[in-house]
C-alpha cells in the first residue's frame, strides 16, 4: 500500500515543459486566446494534473462560449439591435470580460495542482520567449481571416482586445459580410 495525495500530479514525459499557470494567463493579454487556452491544456497534460480533464473542458468551454457570444453580438449587430460605435464596443467588452474571467478561473484551478507539483520538485520552465513570440505573432494570427467571429475568438484580453481598430474591423466585417457572412 502506498500513500497518495489526491492533488498530487502524475509523472509525465512532458514535465520539462511545465510553466507557471500565470504564464498562459499573461498569454491571453499579450498574445490572445489562440495562445492562452491551448497552452493551459498542454500545461495540464504536461504537469500530470489530476484535474486536467476539468482544465481541458474549461479551455474548450472558453472557445465555445466565446464563439457563441461572438455569434450573438454579430447577429444582433447585423439585425440593427446593436449599433456601431460605442454599443458594439460595449458588447465586445462583455466578450473580453468573459474571456478574461474564464481564463483567470482556469489559472486558479491549475494553480492548486501547480503548487503541489512545484513543492515536490517538479521542474518549471521560463516562457518569456514564447510570450514575446505570441505578442509579435498576434496580428498575424488575427489577420489569417477577416471573419469577425474569427477575430473575436482568437483575439486577447488587453493588447489584442477591444480597441477601436478591432471594433471598427468587426463593424466593417459585419456591414460588408451581409447575408453571405455568418
Amino acid at each position: 500500500m502506498t500513500y497518495h495525495i489526491a492533488d498530487e500530479p502524475i509523472e509525465t514525459s512532458l514535465r520539462a515543459y511545465v510553466v507557471r499557470p500565470s504564464t498562459p494567463l499573461f498569454a491571453i493579454m499579450l498574445g490572445g486566446a489562440w495562445l492562452s487556452w491551448p497552452w493551459f491544456a498542454f500545461n495540464a497534460i504536461a504537469m500530470g494534473s489530476p484535474t486536467r480533464r476539468k482544465e481541458i473542458a474549461l479551455c474548450l468551454a472558453a472557445f465555445l462560449g466565446t464563439g457563441l457570444l461572438g455569434a450573438l453580438v454579430i447577429a444582433l449587430a447585423r439585425a440593427g439591435v446593436i449599433g456601431s460605435g460605442a454599443p458594439l464596443r460595449l458588447a465586445l467588452l462583455a466578450i473580453v470580460t468573459f474571456k478574461l474571467t474564464i481564463t483567470y478561473y482556469i489559472s486558479m484551478v491549475q494553480e492548486r495542482t501547480f503548487h503541489v507539483y512545484e513543492y515536490y520538485g517538479g521542474p518549471v520552465r521560463a516562457a518569456g520567449a514564447i510570450l514575446a513570440a505570441g505578442y509579435l505573432l498576434n496580428d498575424l494570427v488575427i489577420g489569417l481571416s477577416d471573419n469577425p467571429l474569427w477575430i473575436i475568438i482568437v483575439s486577447g484580453g488587453v493588447a489584442g482586445g477591444v480597441s477601436s481598430g478591432i471594433a471598427g474591423g468587426i463593424s466593417g466585417g459585419i456591414a460588408g459580410a451581409g447575408a453571405g457572412g455568418l
